[in-house]
This record gives structure tokens, C-alpha cells and sequence, in this order.
């Protein structure tokens, strides 16, 4: 039998549920048998938990994972039996084994492991399509990277350092902004600072940064906006604090880019996909985000795992284990 978390109705984690379910079988066409060795917890898993994020009941939980390919049916082509693959959004993850379509997956190099992958996978290329699409950082730009100690925003600010832009990045708490500093980040301030537009202004002699990505949402975004320059980007992306009011009409006077993107409008297409995962792994092999080491739980403690992120007792990424 295959173990999987299923919820019959939305709520706390405790609705979430380890049930016996019958063998997947064998993939159809397009199809591949993935027996997974990782599994991604996201925050976005928390959101359609909870009904945050509306989704059609019964729901099989959990959008990413890592595993080896143990079947694939007819017409497949870019994975084989042995190999092993990962995905970023699919819903159905927190399973030991499942049956996804093909063009989801993407083979994992020698050097990224299953478990490395679950912990950086689909935040990873959020922060590809940040860097590279909704706003193509150059070398010698200054950022500010709001929520720089979560998952997303801690990848978004050393890569944002290593492709040349000097980083201005924020946190919530003085242990979490010593944390980010330790990263080489050039300057770190606290978002709870009522004066965060007037220090990051001070920082760039007045003028404000080239781009603002927005990680945070209600709490900080008009600090955000006073922090931008005339002429800047916004790449708004988290609303971890509540989504803010939006005046597009002020912004368009100042001219302001605002960008609001969703990762899969970056990836959709089969090379886009692919150049993204190759850029994400090889930066993971120069080590630009540091040593990845995901908080691990069973399968089975999923609502232990969700609940230690609504506390916030997770530093970095959490993963389920099989």
C-alpha cells in the first residue's frame, strides 16, 4: 500500500491525515511512477491547508518533490527508469510513491541530492524568475531584498550578491538580520524599522534602490515604495504579513515598474524550464546559497511540520522523508 496525506476538509494541521491507498499502477501515456526520496514542505502547502488558497476537496497534499523514476509509459522521453527527477508544482507530493506527468519532471545532476533538491526546488526558481525574468538584475544595481531570512528571500539576496548587485536586505527580528549578515549581504536592517525608506535612501546617497522585491506585503510595502527610486522596479511576490492597498495610478506617476509575477509564467514552456533548473543547480554547485540542511520529518509528522512553521520555529527549509 501507499502512504499519503490527504485532507477531506480545510483547517488546522490537523486535518491532515496518513492513509493507506491503494498502488499507484502504472503510468498512462505522458505518465511516469516516481518513488519519491523527499518531499518539499512550502508555505503555499500551509495556505491550501488551511483554505487560504482555495483548492477542490478531497486534496492530496503537498506540490514538490525528488525521487527515482521506477516506470514510464508510452511516449516519454526526457526521463528513464533509474533516473532521478524533481518537480516543482504538482499537487500530490506528500506520498511515497505517485504517478505525474512527464513534462513536470527535470533529471537531477550527480551533485544535488533528492533531499537538497525538496528544500530548494520550487523556492529556487522563484527566485530564477525574480533575478532573471520579472526583473533581469545587472551587475552594479542596488536591491532591496524584504523578508531576506525566509526561504525564497535568503536565495534572492546572496544571488542577488553574486551577480554583482549591491544587496540591501531586511528581517524580523535581530537574530534572523545577524543571521543574514553573516551571508556577506552588504547591509542588513531590521523590517519593523519605522524609518526603513529613510535609511535605505541614506544608504544610496539619497537616490533609493534600482529594485525592490517585495517579500513581505502589507507591514512593509510602503517602506518598500519609499525606499525605490522614480524609475524603479517592483517585483512584489510574498504577502507573508497580508496583501497591501496598491495605488498603480501613484506608481505609474513616479515611473515605477510594478510586477506581480507567478513563477510558472517563467517556466511554462519546456526550455524555459529546463535553462532555469540548469541555472538554479549550477549555482547550487558554486555554493552561493550556502549548505543546504532541511529540517527533516516522516511522512507521517506532516501536521508537525506545519505547525512548527505557523509557530516560527523553522530556520530554513523543512522537507518530508518517506
Amino acid at each position: 500500500m501507499n502512504q499519503q496525506i490527504l485532507i477531506a476538509a480545510t483547517g488546522a494541521p490537523a486535518v491532515m491525515q496518513l492513509a493507506s491507498v491503494p498502488d499507484v499502477g502504472q503510468p498512462g501515456p505522458g505518465q511516469v511512477r516516481l518513488r519519491h526520496e523527499a518531499i518539499g514542505v512550502n508555505f503555499v502547502d500551509t495556505l491550501l491547508r488551511s483554505g487560504a488558497f482555495p483548492a477542490p476537496l478531497p486534496l492530496a497534499m503537498g506540490v514538490e518533490g525528488a525521487g527515482v523514476v521506477v516506470a514510464v509509459g508510452e511516449g516519454v522521453a526526457n526521463v528513464q527508469v533509474g533516473d532521478r527527477a524533481a518537480y516543482f508544482f504538482s499537487f500530490g507530493a506528500y506520498a511515497d510513491e505517485r504517478l505525474i506527468e512527464a513534462k513536470h519532471l527535470v533529471r537531477l545532476p550527480a551533485n544535488v541530492s533528492a533531499a537538497t533538491s525538496a528544500a530548494t526546488f520550487t523556492k529556487g526558481l522563484t527566485a530564477w524568475m525574480m533575478l532573471f525574468g520579472a526583473h533581469r538584475l545587472q551587475p552594479g544595481e542596488t536591491v532591496l531584498v524584504q523578508g531576506a531570512a525566509g526561504g525564497v528571500g535568503s536565495m534572492v539576496a546572496r544571488w542577488a550578491k553574486a551577480l554583482g548587485a549591491t544587496v540591501i536586505a531586511t528581517a524580523g527580528s535581530a537574530s534572523k538580520v545577524s543571521s543574514v549578515a553573516s551571508w556577506g549581504i552588504d547591509h542588513v536592517l531590521s523590517s519593523d524599522d519605522p524609518a526603513l525608506g529613510a535609511r535605505v535612501r541614506d544608504l544610496t546617497g539619497g537616490r533609493g534602490v534600482d529594485v525592490v522585491y517585495e517579500l513581505v506585503g502589507k507591514t512593509t510595502f510602503g517602506q518598500s515604495l519609499r525606499a525605490l527610486r522614480d524609475g524603479g522596479t517592483l517585483v512584489h511576490v510574498g504577502n507573508a504579513s497580508g496583501s497591501p492597498a496598491v495605488d498603480k495610478e501613484a506608481l505609474a506617476e513616479r515611473g515605477i515598474r510594478y510586477a506581480q509575477p507567478s513563477t510558472g509564467q517563467y517556466v511554462d514552456e519546456r526550455a524555459e524550464l529546463e535553462r532555469a533548473s540548469a541555472t538554479l543547480f549550477a549555482a547550487l554547485g558554486d555554493g552561493i546559497f550556502g549548505e543546504v540542511l532541511p529540517r527533516r520529518y516522516p511522512l507521517r509528522d506532516a501536521a508537525q511540520a506545519h505547525e512548527d512553521i505557523a509557530a516560527r520555529r523553522l530556520t530554513g527549509a523543512a522537507i518530508l522523508v518517506p
